[in-house]
């Protein structure tokens, strides 16, 4: 492993082969996982586990809880948190946000062809030298390459999360959208309220999403909302009522209602089950 740190700050930016401890489930950073092995990992996600083929990249954010099952140099991984670049202040030099991270599908898988895989692994070991060189340019070197490999992923991501990348405007509405979720889930509930936010009608809204998203807008919303209230029933024992209400809803049987409809059971029935089904990314 190599690591970039900057006291001044608490920038902290590394690379791996494998998945260090030191990084796991820290709640502070940004992550890309790399297969660049020739057999499958297998990753768990807050509870959810999935393989990761050889030639797929993952994107996680400090809020979701990782474990990896059989982790080893095949597995390349990224580490940058907050301090050292956020994603938030500089979405206008890399168009991430929303999309790569804190987008409404919640860890997106890439897959990466053979061109693509090589461009990739020549950039992680241009990252892995940069890391060697100690000078008073490091720092922002470290930050370009990191940059150059937050675009290239999401230049992917528009092409094989959403249905097209052709048209920017549309996309940075939907990119827009799901930042303003991740911000206010909790209290803003309906495609109209978020509309008003963003001065668009939840018409246009509904039909951009339907001509580059598999998802409806209003079903982003919902699985913003189910993923904090399983992360919740998870690692906390809190109550369902008491995470309902922590998640804006002051009637309880209306998110249990939600959550039902979404998971395809109960929150008891889910609090209870450890056992979760392996869900493959072909």
């Amino acid at each position: 492993m190599k690591e970039f740190t900057n006291p001044e700050i608490n920038a902290r930016f590394a690379i791996a082969r494998g998945f260090p401890a030191q990084y796991v489930n820290s709640g502070n950073y940004m992550m890309f996982l790399w297969n660049d092995g020739e057999k499958p990992l297998y990753v768990h996600i807050d509870e959810r586990k999935m393989e990761l083929n050889p030639g797929q990249l993952l994107c996680t954010t400090y809020l979701h809880k990782v474990h990896i099952d059989n982790s080893a140099d095949s597995l390349k991984s990224l580490f940058f948190n907050r301090e050292f670049y956020c994603v938030h202040t500089y979405d206008s030099e890399v168009s991430c946000n929303g999309l790569l991270f804190f987008g409404s599908n919640s860890s997106p898988v890439l897959k990466l062809d053979d061109d693509e895989r090589s461009t990739i692994r020549t950039l992680f070991s241009v990252l892995e030298e940069e890391f060697s060189v100690a000078d008073s340019n490091q720092e922002e070197m470290l930050r370009i390459l990191l940059k150059r490999l937050i675009i290239r992923c999401t230049r992917l991501a528009r092409k094989q999360i959403l249905k097209s990348d052709e048209n920017q405007g549309d996309i940075d509405l939907i990119r827009e959208f799901n930042v303003l979720v991740e911000e206010h889930f909790k209290t803003k509930k309906s495609v109209k309220e978020y509309a008003e936010l963003m001065y668009k009608s939840p018409k246009t809204i509904t039909n951009v999403f339907g001509k580059y998203s598999e998802e409806s807008p209003l079903r982003v919303i919902h699985n913003r909302v189910i993923m904090e209230a399983k992360r919740l029933l998870f690692y906390t024992d809190k109550s369902a009522k008491e995470i309902g209400y922590e998640l804006g809803y002051k009637d309880p049987a209306q998110f249990s209602k939600l959550f039902k409809n979404v998971v395809g059971m109960t929150t008891t029935e889910f609090k209870n089950s450890k056992n979760v089904t392996p869900v493959g990314q072909n």
